[in-house]
């Protein structure tokens, strides 16, 4: 090859990097996202308000789950978009009855020892760690502007939290940080199923598998209880349907156009909005640090749009 012709191929890769650079946000990715952690929001409080109707654990897990399967399956069935191999199938089914059963339980554990907004906010560490796998795993460096925008996330969830104050008990912190940590994973499997599989039907399958882990969870230890007032019927449609089959297929759909890192990212306002139902309709306290966090987190996604390129992978 001449070095003219090298200067020509180099000069052609700049210029497509450049118009790479200069691509506009993909707004449908990140308007996906938000209303996916807008809905996933509601779920801590819809949680504690499941608790204080009598459910407990594992039959709260099932029912939300089934609730969610059923929903995602009658819609695929009346468009007739379910089929796919059983390879898929069978990731898919696995990723939930192992993948988010046990973030799921990770998360509801935590509901039982501290407030709704603090263990959001400690969910909310999983995007430093969705980074992290991805420049371990996939070698995708993160640009100046993201490492920054993920510090400040971190920080802000951390002093959103308040780990310092009296009210959290060591649980309660423990088991939102593992659920960080184990939701972080499963996005990235669930990312490298998505190259292959729908996002309604990924989510009809995940659904399915963690219902199944959680009802054979319930039949083993005996602790099946069902709703049993208007309230807590109530309560449970709402976490399958507002918390569970719309936010997940809103999240696998804004993945797909914008990425598991930068989905991450716009996922943080999930925290802040959990914070301030918190405060509304379970009159938890949100303390002066607590506020300062949240603000942190809202600056962070602003800081992550300045340098990313949203136009997807």
């Amino acid at each position: 090859m001449s070095e003219n012709d090298h200067n020509k191929i180099t000069g052609s890769s700049q210029a497509l990097k450049a118009n790479r650079q200069m691509m506009p946000p993909n707004w449908e990715g990140i308007i996906l996202v938000a209303a996916s952690a807008t809905g996933f929001s509601t779920l801590a409080i819809l949680g504690k308000l499941a608790y204080a109707s009598g459910l407990n654990l594992s039959s709260l897990l099932a029912l939300r789950f089934l609730g969610a399967a059923a929903i995602l399956w009658v819609w695929l069935l009346l468009r007739n978009g379910w089929k796919v191999t059983l390879a898929q199938a069978i990731k898919a089914t696995l990723l939930g009855a192992i993948g988010f059963a046990i973030e799921a339980t990770l998360f509801f554990s935590a509901l039982l020892y501290a407030d709704a907004g603090v263990v959001t906010l400690l969910l909310y560490t999983y995007p430093a760690f969705v980074t992290l796998l991805a420049w371990i795993i996939e070698g995708e460096t993160p640009d100046r502007y993201r490492q920054i925008a993920l510090a400040v996330a971190l920080v802000g969830c951390l002093l959103a939290a308040d780990i310092s104050q009296q009210t959290v008990a060591p649980l309660g912190v423990a088991f939102g940080l593992a659920s960080g940590i184990w939701y972080a994973l499963y996005l990235m499997c669930g990312a490298r199923l998505l190259k292959t599989v729908e996002p309604v039907v990924t989510s009809a399958y995940v659904s399915s598998g963690a219902a199944f882990s959680f009802v054979i969870a319930t039949l083993v230890t005996h602790q099946l209880t069902l709703p049993h007032s208007l309230q807590s019927f109530s309560v449970v449609v709402g976490i399958a349907v507002l918390a569970t089959a719309v936010p997940f297929v809103a999240l696998f759909a804004g993945i797909q156009k914008i990425g598991t890192t930068r989905a991450s990212i716009v996922s943080t306002i999930e925290p802040v909005m959990t914070v301030l139902l918190g405060l509304f309709f379970l009159g938890e306290q949100l303390e002066s640090a607590q506020l300062l966090g949240g603000l942190m987190v809202v600056a962070s996604v602003i800081l992550a749009n300045l340098g990313a390129n949203w136009g997807g992978h």
